[in-house]
């Protein structure tokens, strides 16, 4: 049983042909299949997950898909921060910092096919002046951003957030399925997304522009950003999580 629509696949098929540049690897940590039920290692999504990334991986000859047993992977996927399953993590040469955590369906669809694409090319579509402060980061800097697949104001957070870890390696970005992950907005505190937070220390909740969010990835590392009419994300465009 396919989980796209021919329709759905025709479409990403043309897509990936026109847009992509390059090859692309996408590593797929997910819970093997071995008929028994464990405690503590439910993962509701892991199948349909693996199957609608092996169909999207199927849509192009660029894109290799290696799909990972994260059970018996853990040193492996600790030592990449990789701590919960599904996660799709798309490979620019030896940096896995874009990921995206669950399953991406609704409205993330769209992201994890714009962040395969801006993957594959020379040079991203961030503004000049975003990408000369992120070359000049000395810091490391890692965003959680927290979706969910019927939130309209999410994408653009998150392919942002994505674009500039792509951009920069000092930049790790995690979407996330926060509906699939409950115990993470408990401890986030999420009750609206789009949520994000920048090294454990920055925190908003709406949308942002691409300047909003470079203002706040410089705040995280104690930076200033020269435009001081920077305003910070609209709270009152959110999604509830419930």
């Amino acid at each position: 049983m396919t989980v796209l629509q021919p329709k759905d696949s025709e479409s990403v098929s043309c897509r990936f042909a026109a847009e992509l540049k390059n090859d692309v690897l996408l590593r797929l940590y997910t819970q093997f299949d071995i008929g028994l039920f464990i405690p503590g290692r439910e993962c509701r999504t892991c199948s349909h997950t693996k199957e609608l990334i092996q169909e999207v991986s199927a849509l192009s000859p660029r894109i290799t898909l290696e799909i990972i047993d994260y059970h018996k992977n853990l040193e492996e996927a600790a030592n990449l921060g990789i701590d919960r399953i599904p996660a799709i993590v798309i490979v620019k040469g030896d940096l896995h910092n874009v990921r995206f955590f669950g399953m991406p369906s609704g409205f993330e669809f769209a992201v994890l096919l714009d962040s395969i694409i801006d993957s594959t090319k020379k040079k991203s579509s961030l503004q000049l002046d975003t990408r000369r402060h992120l070359k000049d980061l000395n810091e490391d800097v890692y965003i959680k951003v927290f979706v969910t697949p019927d939130c309209k104001y999410c994408p653009t957070v998150a392919r942002l957030a994505h674009m500039m870890a792509i951009e920069s390696p000092k930049v790790t970005a995690d979407v996330i399925e926060v509906r699939e992950f409950p115990d993470m907005a408990s401890v986030y505190h999420v009750m609206g997304v789009p949520k994000t937070i920048i090294n454990d220390s920055v925190t908003f909740t709406g949308p942002v522009t691409e300047e909003e969010l470079l203002q706040r990835i410089l705040e995280s590392v104690g930076s200033a950003y020269p435009d001081e009419n920077i305003t910070g994300s609209d709270v009152n465009r959110t999604t509830p999580v419930g």
